[in-house]
């Protein structure tokens, strides 16, 4: 039941654990734009910001997963971008130029709705999408303080271990930094198995899964739970504070996920 606070309630689709939806670009027919919530800005490809016309203004700094780490990327304003019923006007936007080289597939669109203002009801068991400016006091199993530096974080325990992590929905797994990774008591000779994970800085060569770690979010535990190790060196730079990690799809997948800016909650109620 919502209020005339609705900007936007449309259908979404699951592509590899990533959330798509359809959006308009100056006009365009409609592209897949992945919700990612863990960049801080709309993104374009290179290949759409020349073939909608849109402009790169300057050069900016942005960070993520990958061994690029920093990466410099074109900054641009985009006339109209049309998610549903939600029209939003005059909005930069980061263009993927120059384009990160020997990845896996083309660079694609994304955006959030947090760097909008906008807080969001994600319906994973009904694929369902809501972004509105106000959400209503629902009731939750779980509800997180939710803190909003230029990405929404939320406070872990790893093994005892205070930390933050990203919300980030174009994730796919729970990881930790490598740095976090050192502060646990592994015991001698425990294997670190390589993982291959590329991430909007490219290849993170040096990522391997750590087994047996305990991770608790509030009420919501993990035993004896395996965990992706990355680089967040780049990340935690810009942001300011070192992170603790990511929480993805398998954390948010199980639930109706409501992430209120107004009231900096994560509310997640079962299915």
């Amino acid at each position: 039941d919502w209020s005339s606070d609705v900007c936007s309630s449309d259908l979404f689709r699951l592509v590899k654990d990533k959330i798509v939806v359809q959006a308009r670009v100056n006009g365009s027919a409609p592209m897949d734009f992945i919700l990612d919530t863990g960049s801080e800005e709309t993104v374009l490809s290179r290949e759409t910001a020349q073939r909608q016309g849109v402009k790169p203004i300057t050069y900016t700094l942005s960070a993520g997963v990958g061994e690029v780490g920093l990466r410099g990327l074109q900054l641009a304003r985009l006339d109209r971008l049309e998610i549903g019923t939600l029209e939003i006007d005059n909005l930069p936007v980061l263009i993927k130029n120059p384009a990160l080289r020997g990845i896996p597939k083309r660079e694609g669109e994304s955006f959030s709705p947090l760097s909008l203002g906008m807080s969001m009801v994600i319906d994973y068991q009904n694929q369902l999408l809501t972004i509105v400016k106000s959400l209503p006091d629902t009731t939750a199993d779980f509800t997180l303080p939710m803190r909003v530096q230029r990405l929404a974080l939320v406070r872990g325990v790893v093994s005892s271990r205070p930390a933050y992590f990203v919300v980030d929905t174009g994730g796919q797994v729970i990881s930790i930094s490598g740095e976090m990774a050192e502060q646990l008591q592994m015991p001698t000779g425990m294997r670190r198995i390589p993982v291959k994970v590329w991430g909007t800085s490219g290849w993170d060569r040096d990522a391997f899964l750590l087994y047996g770690q305990d991770l608790n979010f509030d009420r919501i535990e993990y035993r004896n739970f395996p965990l992706v190790v990355l680089n967040l060196r780049a990340p935690s730079v810009l942001l300011g504070f070192q992170l603790g990690g990511i929480v993805g799809h398998k954390f948010l997948s199980g639930y109706r996920v409501a992430m209120d800016l107004s009231r900096s909650e994560l509310r997640l109620q079962k299915f």
